[in-house]
């Protein structure tokens, strides 16, 4: 169980240079997790793909589609509070602090290439790769 940022499912579901890490990832471990935001942030991303002609409004919808039962029941809210000391004591986002805050939670690993967080946060985050090769 491990819990990922959006960018980890974009790539996962959208074509990119990381896709095929992020289906490596997937198969090492499949029970991926997120704070509810993620498909906010995830719409963004798709919208961002059609506005670049990457994938049509067909497309989109089925990605998206897919993407959302595959974390249905998997979606968690945080504790603002939590978020707000995340923040605080970083250079991350509040979206990014939702993640961090969501793995803590958990005690498990936020898996992101976010590289702010990773320097934010390296006793909680981790790399697609450093998981893969540890």
């Amino acid at each position: 169980m491990i819990v990922v940022d959006t960018n980890i499912l974009a790539h996962f579901w959208l074509p990119s240079d990381y896709s095929e890490v992020c289906d490596e990832l997937f198969e090492w471990d499949s029970e991926w997790l997120a704070p509810v935001l993620w498909k906010s942030e995830f719409r963004n991303v798709v919208i961002l793909y059609m506005r670049k002609n990457l994938i049509s409004l067909s497309d989109a919808i089925q990605i998206t589609e897919k993407a959302e039962n595959q974390m249905k029941e998997r979606e968690f809210h945080v504790n603002s509070i939590q978020v707000y000391d995340m923040a605080d004591k970083s250079d991350c986002s509040s979206y990014d602090c939702e993640f961090v805050s969501l793995a803590q939670d958990l005690d498990i690993k936020l898996i992101t290439m976010d590289k702010q967080i990773l320097r934010s946060f390296p006793e909680r985050a981790a790399t697609p790769m450093d998981i893969l090769s540890s």
